[in-house]
Protein backbone atom coordinates (compact mmCIF):
# COMPACT_ATOMS: atom_id res chain seq x y z
CA UNK A 1 0.00 0.00 0.00
CA UNK A 2 1.21 3.23 -1.02
CA UNK A 3 0.67 5.38 2.47
CA UNK A 4 0.10 8.94 1.97
CA UNK A 5 0.93 11.93 4.20
CA UNK A 6 -0.06 12.05 7.68
CA UNK A 7 -3.49 12.61 9.22
CA UNK A 8 -3.38 15.19 12.26
CA UNK A 9 -5.88 15.00 14.20
CA UNK A 10 -6.09 17.85 16.99
CA UNK A 11 -7.94 17.03 20.28
CA UNK A 12 -8.93 19.54 22.34
CA UNK A 13 -10.33 17.44 25.04
CA UNK A 14 -11.36 14.72 26.62
CA UNK A 15 -14.67 14.92 27.85
CA UNK A 16 -17.39 12.11 27.42
CA UNK A 17 -17.28 8.98 24.86
CA UNK A 18 -17.58 11.11 22.20
CA UNK A 19 -13.99 11.08 20.76
CA UNK A 20 -13.70 8.08 21.10
CA UNK A 21 -16.00 7.39 18.58
CA UNK A 22 -14.52 10.01 16.70
CA UNK A 23 -11.07 8.23 16.91
CA UNK A 24 -13.31 4.74 15.29
CA UNK A 25 -14.12 7.07 12.38
CA UNK A 26 -10.91 9.27 11.93
CA UNK A 27 -8.70 6.01 12.18
CA UNK A 28 -11.12 4.42 9.10
CA UNK A 29 -11.53 7.58 7.00
CA UNK A 30 -8.02 7.91 6.80
CA UNK A 31 -7.13 3.88 7.24
CA UNK A 32 -4.55 4.68 4.33
CA UNK A 33 -2.54 6.77 5.99
CA UNK A 34 -0.68 7.54 9.31
CA UNK A 35 -2.97 8.70 11.65
CA UNK A 36 -1.20 11.33 14.09
CA UNK A 37 -3.36 12.10 17.51
CA UNK A 38 -2.96 16.12 18.51
CA UNK A 39 -3.11 15.69 22.04
CA UNK A 40 -0.84 18.89 22.93
CA UNK A 41 -3.73 21.66 23.58
CA UNK A 42 -6.08 18.89 25.93
CA UNK A 43 -7.21 20.94 28.93
CA UNK A 44 -10.11 18.87 30.01
CA UNK A 45 -9.91 15.18 31.06
CA UNK A 46 -12.71 13.08 32.37
CA UNK A 47 -12.68 9.43 33.19
CA UNK A 48 -15.62 9.00 30.91
CA UNK A 49 -13.15 10.42 28.03
CA UNK A 50 -9.85 9.18 28.64
CA UNK A 51 -11.10 5.65 29.16
CA UNK A 52 -13.05 4.79 25.90
CA UNK A 53 -10.40 6.42 24.43
CA UNK A 54 -7.64 4.48 25.59
CA UNK A 55 -9.96 1.21 24.71
CA UNK A 56 -10.19 2.17 21.38
CA UNK A 57 -6.37 3.11 20.92
CA UNK A 58 -5.35 -0.51 21.86
CA UNK A 59 -8.18 -1.89 19.56
CA UNK A 60 -6.97 -0.23 16.84
CA UNK A 61 -3.69 -0.99 17.49
CA UNK A 62 -3.61 -4.69 17.92
CA UNK A 63 -6.72 -5.32 14.81
CA UNK A 64 -5.07 -2.74 12.32
CA UNK A 65 -1.83 -1.94 10.43
CA UNK A 66 -2.28 1.45 10.52
CA UNK A 67 0.53 3.56 12.24
CA UNK A 68 -1.16 5.67 15.10
CA UNK A 69 1.34 8.32 16.63
CA UNK A 70 0.25 10.43 19.95
CA UNK A 71 1.71 13.57 20.44
CA UNK A 72 1.42 14.56 23.74
CA UNK A 73 2.88 18.07 25.45
CA UNK A 74 6.40 18.11 27.46
CA UNK A 75 4.54 18.29 31.32
CA UNK A 76 1.38 15.91 30.04
CA UNK A 77 -0.67 14.48 32.27
CA UNK A 78 -1.78 12.04 29.59
CA UNK A 79 0.71 9.81 29.53
CA UNK A 80 -1.15 6.72 30.60
CA UNK A 81 -3.39 7.09 27.64
CA UNK A 82 -1.70 5.58 25.29
CA UNK A 83 -0.04 3.25 27.86
CA UNK A 84 -2.07 2.51 31.07
CA UNK A 85 -0.49 1.89 34.07
CA UNK A 86 -1.03 -1.74 35.33
CA UNK A 87 -0.35 -3.21 38.84
CA UNK A 88 3.18 -4.75 37.73
CA UNK A 89 4.29 -1.13 36.08
CA UNK A 90 2.97 1.30 39.03
CA UNK A 91 5.60 3.07 40.53
CA UNK A 92 4.78 6.25 42.77
CA UNK A 93 8.28 7.14 43.21
CA UNK A 94 8.41 7.18 39.36
CA UNK A 95 5.83 9.70 39.61
CA UNK A 96 2.81 7.58 38.67
CA UNK A 97 -0.37 9.48 39.93
CA UNK A 98 -3.13 6.46 41.04
CA UNK A 99 -5.80 8.87 40.35
CA UNK A 100 -6.47 10.87 37.11
CA UNK A 101 -4.54 7.98 34.94
CA UNK A 102 -5.84 5.06 32.82
CA UNK A 103 -5.56 2.20 34.08
CA UNK A 104 -5.68 -1.29 32.11
CA UNK A 105 -6.15 -5.16 34.09
CA UNK A 106 -5.99 -8.25 32.85
CA UNK A 107 -7.63 -10.61 35.41
CA UNK A 108 -9.65 -10.49 38.25
CA UNK A 109 -6.73 -10.15 40.77
CA UNK A 110 -5.50 -6.99 39.29
CA UNK A 111 -9.10 -5.92 39.12
CA UNK A 112 -9.28 -6.22 43.54
CA UNK A 113 -5.40 -4.63 43.89
CA UNK A 114 -6.72 -1.36 41.46
CA UNK A 115 -9.81 -2.14 43.40
CA UNK A 116 -8.02 -1.61 47.00
CA UNK A 117 -5.52 1.11 45.89
CA UNK A 118 -8.37 3.56 44.54
CA UNK A 119 -9.74 3.36 47.75
CA UNK A 120 -7.32 3.94 49.97
CA UNK A 121 -6.55 7.05 48.07
CA UNK A 122 -10.04 7.77 48.50
CA UNK A 123 -10.19 7.46 52.49
CA UNK A 124 -6.58 9.28 52.54
CA UNK A 125 -7.93 12.39 50.64
CA UNK A 126 -11.53 12.90 50.67
CA UNK A 127 -13.99 13.43 53.55
CA UNK A 128 -16.85 10.38 53.00
CA UNK A 129 -20.08 9.90 54.81
CA UNK A 130 -21.54 6.39 56.17
CA UNK A 131 -21.58 3.72 53.82
CA UNK A 132 -19.70 5.86 50.84
CA UNK A 133 -16.42 3.98 50.98
CA UNK A 134 -17.82 0.43 51.35
CA UNK A 135 -20.28 1.73 48.33
CA UNK A 136 -17.72 2.52 46.04
CA UNK A 137 -15.83 -0.43 46.85
CA UNK A 138 -18.15 -2.75 46.16
CA UNK A 139 -19.57 -1.11 43.13
CA UNK A 140 -16.18 -0.65 41.92
CA UNK A 141 -14.73 -4.13 41.77
CA UNK A 142 -18.62 -5.81 40.80
CA UNK A 143 -18.47 -3.30 37.97
CA UNK A 144 -14.90 -4.31 36.78
CA UNK A 145 -15.29 -8.14 37.46
CA UNK A 146 -17.99 -7.57 34.15
CA UNK A 147 -15.20 -7.06 31.95
CA UNK A 148 -14.21 -11.09 32.76
CA UNK A 149 -17.97 -12.50 33.71
CA UNK A 150 -19.87 -11.09 31.11
CA UNK A 151 -17.44 -8.68 28.09
CA UNK A 152 -15.58 -12.07 27.07
CA UNK A 153 -12.71 -9.20 26.64
CA UNK A 154 -9.29 -10.04 27.97
CA UNK A 155 -8.68 -6.74 29.44
CA UNK A 156 -10.50 -3.64 31.35
CA UNK A 157 -9.87 -0.21 31.70
CA UNK A 158 -10.73 2.65 35.00
CA UNK A 159 -10.16 5.46 35.63
CA UNK A 160 -10.83 7.38 38.81
CA UNK A 161 -10.93 11.28 39.78
CA UNK A 162 -11.54 12.34 43.22
CA UNK A 163 -12.52 16.21 43.88
CA UNK A 164 -11.91 16.73 47.68
CA UNK A 165 -13.50 20.13 48.22
CA UNK A 166 -16.33 19.78 46.16
CA UNK A 167 -16.30 15.97 48.11
CA UNK A 168 -17.32 14.02 44.98
CA UNK A 169 -15.72 10.53 43.53
CA UNK A 170 -15.86 10.19 39.61
CA UNK A 171 -15.14 6.65 38.22
CA UNK A 172 -15.68 5.16 34.44
CA UNK A 173 -14.60 1.09 33.40
CA UNK A 174 -14.26 0.64 30.25
CA UNK A 175 -13.86 -2.61 27.69
CA UNK A 176 -13.78 -3.18 23.98
CA UNK A 177 -15.92 -6.89 24.29
CA UNK A 178 -19.54 -7.89 23.13
CA UNK A 179 -21.57 -5.57 24.61
CA UNK A 180 -24.25 -6.36 27.11
CA UNK A 181 -26.72 -7.00 24.39
CA UNK A 182 -24.65 -9.51 22.48
CA UNK A 183 -24.10 -10.98 26.16
CA UNK A 184 -27.71 -11.37 27.14
CA UNK A 185 -28.05 -12.63 23.35
CA UNK A 186 -26.04 -15.21 24.79
CA UNK A 187 -27.44 -15.94 27.84
CA UNK A 188 -30.78 -15.80 26.53
CA UNK A 189 -31.95 -13.77 29.71
CA UNK A 190 -34.17 -11.60 28.64
CA UNK A 191 -37.22 -11.14 26.14
CA UNK A 192 -36.86 -11.24 22.55
CA UNK A 193 -38.18 -7.43 22.40
CA UNK A 194 -35.43 -6.37 24.97
CA UNK A 195 -32.70 -8.45 22.64
CA UNK A 196 -33.57 -6.26 19.91
CA UNK A 197 -32.77 -2.91 21.05
CA UNK A 198 -29.65 -1.92 22.75
CA UNK A 199 -30.94 0.65 24.85
CA UNK A 200 -33.56 -1.90 26.74
CA UNK A 201 -31.04 -4.21 27.14
CA UNK A 202 -28.94 -2.43 28.90
CA UNK A 203 -32.12 -1.30 31.05
CA UNK A 204 -32.69 -4.99 31.46
CA UNK A 205 -28.97 -5.59 32.90
CA UNK A 206 -29.56 -2.88 35.34
CA UNK A 207 -31.74 -5.28 37.07
CA UNK A 208 -31.47 -7.21 40.04
CA UNK A 209 -30.21 -10.94 39.28
CA UNK A 210 -30.94 -9.90 35.48
CA UNK A 211 -27.08 -11.10 34.03
CA UNK A 212 -26.65 -14.08 36.52
CA UNK A 213 -24.76 -16.70 35.71
CA UNK A 214 -24.72 -18.59 39.25
CA UNK A 215 -21.75 -19.26 41.20
CA UNK A 216 -19.94 -15.98 42.60
CA UNK A 217 -21.67 -13.79 39.61
CA UNK A 218 -25.35 -13.17 41.00
CA UNK A 219 -26.01 -10.26 38.32
CA UNK A 220 -25.94 -7.51 40.91
CA UNK A 221 -23.24 -5.41 40.32
CA UNK A 222 -25.05 -2.93 37.65
CA UNK A 223 -28.13 -3.60 39.39
CA UNK A 224 -26.20 -2.80 42.83
CA UNK A 225 -24.62 0.09 41.34
CA UNK A 226 -27.66 1.65 39.93
CA UNK A 227 -29.59 1.64 43.21
CA UNK A 228 -26.50 2.65 45.03
CA UNK A 229 -26.71 6.19 42.71
CA UNK A 230 -30.58 6.52 42.91
CA UNK A 231 -29.85 6.82 46.91
CA UNK A 232 -26.88 9.10 46.97
CA UNK A 233 -28.38 11.27 44.19
CA UNK A 234 -25.11 10.83 42.34
CA UNK A 235 -25.31 10.38 38.36
CA UNK A 236 -24.64 6.99 36.15
CA UNK A 237 -24.26 6.88 32.31
CA UNK A 238 -23.80 3.21 30.81
CA UNK A 239 -23.37 3.40 26.83
CA UNK A 240 -22.89 -0.36 25.39
CA UNK A 241 -22.82 -0.84 21.64
CA UNK A 242 -25.06 1.41 19.95
CA UNK A 243 -27.22 2.24 23.07
CA UNK A 244 -26.99 4.19 26.21
CA UNK A 245 -28.46 4.69 29.25
CA UNK A 246 -28.62 7.72 31.93
CA UNK A 247 -30.00 8.39 35.64
CA UNK A 248 -29.07 12.10 36.84
CA UNK A 249 -31.38 14.11 39.24
CA UNK A 250 -33.56 11.19 40.00
CA UNK A 251 -34.99 10.52 36.56
CA UNK A 252 -33.49 7.99 33.77
CA UNK A 253 -33.16 8.61 30.18
CA UNK A 254 -32.30 5.94 27.17
CA UNK A 255 -31.33 6.48 23.51
CA UNK A 256 -30.45 4.03 20.88
CA UNK A 257 -28.18 5.40 18.25
CA UNK A 258 -27.35 3.01 15.82
CA UNK A 259 -25.19 5.14 13.68
CA UNK A 260 -22.38 5.30 16.17
CA UNK A 261 -19.43 3.86 15.20
CA UNK A 262 -17.98 0.89 16.84
CA UNK A 263 -14.73 -1.31 17.30
CA UNK A 264 -16.32 -4.07 15.57
CA UNK A 265 -20.22 -4.49 15.09
CA UNK A 266 -20.06 -8.40 15.62
CA UNK A 267 -17.60 -9.11 18.53
CA UNK A 268 -16.45 -5.55 19.75
CA UNK A 269 -19.22 -3.64 20.61
CA UNK A 270 -17.87 -2.16 23.42
CA UNK A 271 -18.91 -0.83 26.92
CA UNK A 272 -18.69 1.82 29.06
CA UNK A 273 -19.82 2.54 32.69
CA UNK A 274 -19.38 6.01 34.73
CA UNK A 275 -20.50 7.12 37.13
CA UNK A 276 -20.08 9.46 40.19
CA UNK A 277 -21.12 9.65 44.09
CA UNK A 278 -21.63 12.27 46.53
CA UNK A 279 -19.23 11.55 49.46
CA UNK A 280 -21.34 14.20 51.45
CA UNK A 281 -24.72 11.78 51.28
CA UNK A 282 -24.58 8.33 53.18
CA UNK A 283 -25.38 5.26 51.27
CA UNK A 284 -25.37 1.90 52.26
CA UNK A 285 -24.86 -0.97 49.63
CA UNK A 286 -27.09 -3.76 51.89
CA UNK A 287 -29.51 -1.41 51.95
CA UNK A 288 -29.36 -0.22 48.71
CA UNK A 289 -29.48 -4.47 47.88
CA UNK A 290 -32.47 -4.88 49.94
CA UNK A 291 -30.15 -7.13 51.84
CA UNK A 292 -29.58 -7.55 56.19
CA UNK A 293 -26.85 -5.29 57.04
CA UNK A 294 -23.72 -6.26 56.07
CA UNK A 295 -20.27 -6.06 57.12
CA UNK A 296 -17.92 -3.36 57.01
CA UNK A 297 -15.09 -4.49 55.15
CA UNK A 298 -13.80 -0.67 54.71
CA UNK A 299 -13.52 -1.27 58.51
CA UNK A 300 -12.87 -4.72 59.24
CA UNK A 301 -9.88 -4.03 57.96
CA UNK A 302 -8.70 -1.91 60.89
CA UNK A 303 -10.38 -4.61 63.17
CA UNK A 304 -8.28 -6.44 65.48
CA UNK A 305 -8.83 -9.84 67.09
CA UNK A 306 -10.55 -8.13 69.80
CA UNK A 307 -12.94 -5.94 68.30
CA UNK A 308 -11.11 -2.83 68.39
CA UNK A 309 -10.64 -0.67 65.30
CA UNK A 310 -6.59 0.19 65.58
CA UNK A 311 -4.89 2.24 63.15
CA UNK A 312 -0.74 1.24 63.76
CA UNK A 313 1.06 4.69 63.45
CA UNK A 314 4.38 2.86 62.46
CA UNK A 315 2.91 1.58 58.93
CA UNK A 316 2.39 5.51 57.68
CA UNK A 317 5.85 6.25 59.89
CA UNK A 318 6.82 8.00 56.68
CA UNK A 319 4.01 10.62 56.99
CA UNK A 320 5.25 11.85 60.03
CA UNK A 321 6.97 14.65 59.20
CA UNK A 322 4.94 15.71 56.19
CA UNK A 323 2.39 18.29 57.20
CA UNK A 324 0.69 17.45 54.04
CA UNK A 325 0.49 13.56 54.27
CA UNK A 326 -0.48 14.45 57.70
CA UNK A 327 -3.73 15.71 56.60
CA UNK A 328 -4.80 13.04 54.38
CA UNK A 329 -4.31 11.02 57.54
CA UNK A 330 -6.83 12.98 59.57
CA UNK A 331 -8.70 12.60 56.32
CA UNK A 332 -8.79 8.69 56.99
CA UNK A 333 -9.32 8.80 60.89
CA UNK A 334 -12.44 10.90 59.90
CA UNK A 335 -13.40 8.68 57.38
CA UNK A 336 -13.29 5.49 59.78
CA UNK A 337 -15.15 7.32 62.39
CA UNK A 338 -18.32 8.49 59.74
CA UNK A 339 -17.86 5.05 58.96
CA UNK A 340 -19.73 3.62 61.77
CA UNK A 341 -16.26 2.96 63.90
CA UNK A 342 -17.45 3.40 67.90
CA UNK A 343 -14.08 4.64 68.44
CA UNK A 344 -10.20 4.67 66.81
CA UNK A 345 -7.22 3.43 68.70
CA UNK A 346 -3.77 5.23 67.20
CA UNK A 347 -1.32 2.25 67.93
CA UNK A 348 1.95 4.02 68.55
CA UNK A 349 3.91 0.99 69.27
CA UNK A 350 7.52 0.88 66.99
CA UNK A 351 7.13 4.98 66.46
CA UNK A 352 10.24 7.00 67.52
CA UNK A 353 9.72 10.49 67.84
CA UNK A 354 6.46 12.37 66.30
CA UNK A 355 6.87 15.76 64.52
CA UNK A 356 5.16 18.47 66.13
CA UNK A 357 3.41 19.38 62.26
CA UNK A 358 2.40 15.75 62.75
CA UNK A 359 0.80 16.38 65.92
CA UNK A 360 -1.00 19.38 65.38
CA UNK A 361 -2.02 18.33 61.58
CA UNK A 362 -3.80 14.98 62.46
CA UNK A 363 -4.57 15.08 65.93
CA UNK A 364 -5.14 19.09 66.89
CA UNK A 365 -6.82 19.45 64.05
CA UNK A 366 -8.88 16.68 64.67
CA UNK A 367 -9.74 17.92 68.03
CA UNK A 368 -11.05 20.85 66.87
CA UNK A 369 -13.35 19.58 64.02
CA UNK A 370 -14.80 17.18 66.72
CA UNK A 371 -15.17 19.23 69.34
CA UNK A 372 -12.49 18.29 72.35
CA UNK A 373 -15.34 16.50 74.26
CA UNK A 374 -16.10 14.42 71.15
CA UNK A 375 -12.35 13.84 70.32
CA UNK A 376 -11.55 12.10 73.67
CA UNK A 377 -14.94 9.95 73.70
CA UNK A 378 -13.64 8.26 70.13
CA UNK A 379 -10.06 9.20 69.29
CA UNK A 380 -7.41 7.05 71.75
CA UNK A 381 -3.89 6.49 71.89
CA UNK A 382 -2.25 3.89 72.69
CA UNK A 383 1.60 2.59 73.32
CA UNK A 384 2.72 5.97 72.75
CA UNK A 385 5.97 7.08 74.63
CA UNK A 386 5.69 10.10 77.08
CA UNK A 387 7.61 12.29 74.47
CA UNK A 388 5.10 11.35 72.16
CA UNK A 389 2.30 11.93 74.23
CA UNK A 390 3.55 15.30 75.52
CA UNK A 391 4.03 16.27 71.77
CA UNK A 392 0.27 15.02 71.24
CA UNK A 393 -1.08 17.26 74.18
CA UNK A 394 1.24 19.97 73.64
CA UNK A 395 -0.30 20.28 70.03
CA UNK A 396 -4.07 19.80 70.97
CA UNK A 397 -3.53 22.53 73.46
CA UNK A 398 -2.28 24.97 71.52
CA UNK A 399 -4.80 24.37 68.68
CA UNK A 400 -7.29 24.77 70.70
CA UNK A 401 -6.34 27.77 73.02
CA UNK A 402 -5.91 29.52 69.43
CA UNK A 403 -9.09 28.39 68.27
CA UNK A 404 -11.29 29.99 71.30
CA UNK A 405 -9.06 33.73 70.97
CA UNK A 406 -10.88 33.58 67.56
Amino acid sequence: MMWKEPWVWEIRNLKGPLRSTQLLETARDHADRELVLDLTKVREVYPNGAVPFSANLAFLRSSTDQRITVKLADDSRLTHLETPLTVDTYDRTAGHTLTNSVWRYDTEADAQKVTNMYMEALTDQVQCEEGVIDAITWCLYEVMDNVFAHSHAKSGYVMMQLHKHERRCVIAVGDTGIGIQRSLVETRAAPIEVLKDPSLSIEFALQQGATSKGGAHQGNGLYGLRKAVEVNGGELCVTSGWGRWGLRTGKTRQETDRFRALPDIEDHQATLVDWQLDCSTKVRIDEALGRREMPSEFLESIEDDEGVHRVPVVEIEESLGSRKLGAEIRTRLENYLAAGAKFVVLDFKGVGVVSSSFADEVLAKLAVSMGELEFRRRVFIDNASVTNRGLVETAIGLRLEAEGRQ
